[in-house]
């Protein structure tokens, strides 16, 4: 089925093709399903170029590149939060137990930002959206934060802020 015909049966007809490529990419069926409807709605902000032939070849290029966009992002923030100094989850038993007494000290919407990121793995996005702020003041704040509440640890008594406890300074 070509794409300038009916665009559901469009997607009926190809999104399980895509969803199956993008699965084989993410390992991870949410974000074939997300990357999936992103393809689409690539394809069809660029479809004037499409000049004909094979649509599953054409859906296929774009899902890869709409993969290579998504693989940058996540280690854009996967770097980001490296340098935030966020303890990985195996380490720093006791930086957790200090970050865990600082945390009630928060206002709540900070401390359920630091908790919906740091915990939960939320996008920003998502934790935007339930504090009915913008992704970019989302993003800011969490960063800020955490340079504090590192800041904070090592007031305390300086044994949360070795690199060995998960703590890094910058």
């Amino acid at each position: 089925m070509a794409p300038t015909q009916d665009l559901s049966a469009w997607y009926e007809a190809e999104s399980p093709a895509v969803r199956h490529y993008l699965l084989g990419l993410s390992r991870n069926s949410e974000v074939a399903e997300d990357l999936t409807q992103e393809t689409f709605v690539q394809a069809l902000v660029s479809l004037r170029g499409y000049r004909g032939g094979d649509p599953q070849a054409y859906l296929i290029g774009i899902a890869r590149r709409v993969y290579a966009g998504h693989a940058r992002r996540a280690q854009r923030e996967h770097v980001a939060e490296e340098r935030s100094g966020i303890a990985p989850p195996t380490q720093g038993m006791e930086a957790f137990t200090q970050g865990e007494a600082i945390l009630p000290n928060l206002p709540p919407e900070d401390r359920l930002l630091v908790v919906a990121r740091g915990v939960w793995s939320m996008p920003f996005a998502e934790i935007a959206t339930e504090l009915g702020r913008t992704e970019n003041w989302a993003r800011v704040r969490y960063f800020r934060l955490i340079a504090r509440l590192r800041g904070e640890l090592a007031e305390e008594g300086g044994q949360g802020v070795r690199a060995e406890d998960g703590l890094r300074s910058r």
